[in-house]
């Protein structure tokens, strides 16, 4: 009789990782730039961690389950790439990098667009934000994504309600 030997999982990178859930983090980029289709724009209520539900925008992508839930900063720079029409983002593309930005008291990692294959040329963005000076933005007309690299590395299956980590 042969012995039948599962796969053996593979090693967590980043401390991201850790804590699969169905919203892309920044770890889950692996340090590279990524490129993702929009397929579809949606708002739900989410918890927050005082408990409280607070209604955020989700962005769903080709080829991949994970999901990314919008900030202010980041939905400025899609208005700026695509206009206002949220339905009419459906079917871009848009590249997306791993930062480090503020957070309250906290420097976090986190999420930015930095830019898209279907924009004409590099573009640059102000961001407004409550309580912060106005700052401009450079957003990149990047590649087309690669057919099977540089993907999110999700955990299969496994699902988490979101906390504070949508800096």
């Amino acid at each position: 009789m042969s012995e039948q030997h599962e796969p053996t999982p593979k090693k967590p990178v980043d401390f991201d990782e850790l804590f699969p859930g169905r919203f892309l983090k920044a770890g889950l980029l692996g340090g590279k730039n990524v490129t993702l289709r929009i397929t579809a724009v949606d708002v739900e209520p989410l918890p927050q961690d005082d408990g409280r539900d607070r209604k955020r925008g989700i962005i769903s992508f080709a080829k991949t389950d994970m999901q990314l839930v919008m900030n202010s900063t980041n939905g400025q720079c899609l208005r700026a790439m695509f206009g206002r029409k949220v339905q009419e983002w459906v079917g871009k593309s848009i590249t997306l990098r791993p930062d480090r930005d503020r957070f309250g008291r906290e420097t976090v990692d986190c999420i930015r667009i930095a830019g898209s294959p279907d924009i004409a040329a590099t573009m640059t963005c102000e961001i407004s934000l409550p309580r912060k000076k106005p700052r401009t933005v450079t957003l990149e007309k990047t590649g087309a994504a690669p057919a099977a690299a540089a993907q999110p590395r999700p955990a299969s299956g496994a699902t988490r309600e979101p906390g504070s980590d949508d800096a």
